[in-house]
């Protein structure tokens, strides 16, 4: 008997997925995998229109099998060779392997047949024992896999709404429309400090934009760098039989960073050691300390742990030095559309009414995580029924630690990052696929 199995999403986490489905199956499984971007294999992430968008982490570790470490650099050497395993490849680059991966794996195991669908999915409701999955027409299946990946951003928070519908404000910002007429554009505003925000910094300057550019964001955090020369790891210090609380997580790491620095260590391997724990971790602090997390810690956690290559980190350095790039402190509360473009009104900590003209508006925030807050038919046909709720932080979606929904329905990726926190990397993705493909064919 053939089991079916719908996975909804086309980007790595769906990808993934698929991938170990190929790899494990012992049985007869038929996959339905569907994409409504026609992205198969790449998604958003890995389909940038500037070659100049580099991954965040090393070649060494972006293989897209747990098991085989040293998959994607034997792949660059053989197709790429001029990267190697501790460069940053370009984006675009490493979705041309995942999608090669996945084009000589597809038809390795005789037991598995894929259909590719690209057709927005609508609704899925269980029927009996199966699911009936809805896109332009209806597909039956036994076991859905929701891979939703990450949706855009959350526009900003604003007592004006207008400048939403306005060509000029970009909530993708990847948008290549972005990179249009860019001679004609006196100044450009981008509201998030982040990985992001440089991604577009960098096709700014690529596509040789001579303009002022604005950054702003709550903190004014900006991306730490990728140290080039390796200086000494901290030893192991996280306790695998420990149940730590926040208070006593934050004193503890506290302490190695100072002994770190005292030693000339690599102040950086102090959250590279904790990341294989973090999962854990999170997992048993309380409601409340994760919600102190947020409300504290969350932007420092984020600076240290996603890390920006060099060669990105330069291009912000040089604008910001040149006096082109202003980086600005501020919470925006109102932003208004006038006719030679936006009024910004701001303030920060030492004055409240503040305000910055723009030509246009790139959001650069991080993607929604708030699924009560999503507009897409499925999640919303998939909440009114309470077949997802979101989790108690609103990060995600409320599952179990392994992905399960509810019996015979999963998710991985994103959606599970308010319940383990590290959930959106490559690194934690392809674990998460593994274990599920293996718990979906077993079960």
């Amino acid at each position: 008997m053939t089991l079916t199995v719908a996975v909804v999403g086309g980007g790595i986490s769906g990808t993934l997925t698929v991938l170990q489905l190929v790899k494990q199956s012992r049985v007869a499984v038929s996959i339905i995998w569907f994409d409504s971007q026609n992205k198969f294999c790449k998604g958003y992430a890995y389909t940038t229109f500037d070659e100049q968008h580099l991954l965040n982490v090393r070649a060494a570790n972006m293989s897209v099998f747990a098991d085989e470490p040293f998959h994607f650099t034997d792949w660059l050497k053989q197709y790429h060779s001029n990267y190697t395993p501790f460069d940053f490849v370009p984006r675009k680059l490493y979705g041309e392997y995942v999608f090669d991966t996945f084009e000589k794996l597809k038809h390795t195991n005789p037991l598995v047949s894929i259909s590719q669908i690209s057709e927005e999915v609508k609704s899925i409701n269980k029927i009996d024992t199966n699911f009936n999955v809805t896109a332009n027409k209806t597909y039956l299946a036994k076991k859905v896999i929701l891979a939703f990946g990450n949706f855009l951003p959350a526009h900003p928070s604003s007592l004006s709404k207008e400048f939403i519908t306005s060509k000029n404000y970009f909530q993708n910002p990847f948008n290549v429309k972005l990179t249009n007429n860019l001679q004609k554009v006196k100044n450009i505003t981008i509201i998030g400090s982040g990985l992001t925000m440089l991604d577009v910094i960098v096709s700014l300057s690529h596509y040789n934009y001579k303009g002022s550019i604005n950054v702003i964001s709550p903190h004014a955090y900006i991306p730490q760098i990728h140290p080039e020369i390796s200086l000494p790891s901290v030893n192991s210090f996280i306790n695998n039989d420990k149940t730590y609380t926040l208070n006593e997580l934050v004193s503890l790491v506290n302490k190695e960073l100072k002994k770190a620095k005292k030693e000339h260590l690599n102040l950086h391997s102090v959250i590279d050691l904790m990341r294989p724990h973090v999962q854990r971790i999170w997992l048993k602090f309380s409601l409340k300390e994760k919600q102190q997390f947020l409300r504290h810690l969350r932007h420092k956690w984020g600076v240290a742990r996603h890390r920006a290559p060099l060669q990105s980190m330069t291009v912000f350095n040089n604008l910001k030095a040149s006096h082109q790039l202003t980086l600005l402190k501020g919470r925006i509360f109102d932003i208004k559309t006038t006719e030679m473009g936006f009024e910004l009104h701001y303030s920060n900590s030492t004055n409240h009414q503040l305000t910055l003209k723009t030509d246009i508006i790139v959001n650069c925030t991080g993607p929604e995580c708030n699924y009560s807050k999503l507009t897409s038919p499925l999640i919303q046909s998939l909440l009114k029924n309470g077949d997802i709720s979101p989790d108690s932080l609103n990060y995600g979606l409320n599952t179990r630690k392994d992905g399960q929904l509810k019996p015979n329905m999963f998710t991985l990726g994103p959606p599970l990052k308010g319940i383990l926190w590290e959930s959106v990397a490559v690194p934690e993705i392809r674990v998460q696929a593994q274990e599920l493909a293996a718990k979906i064919i077993c079960d």
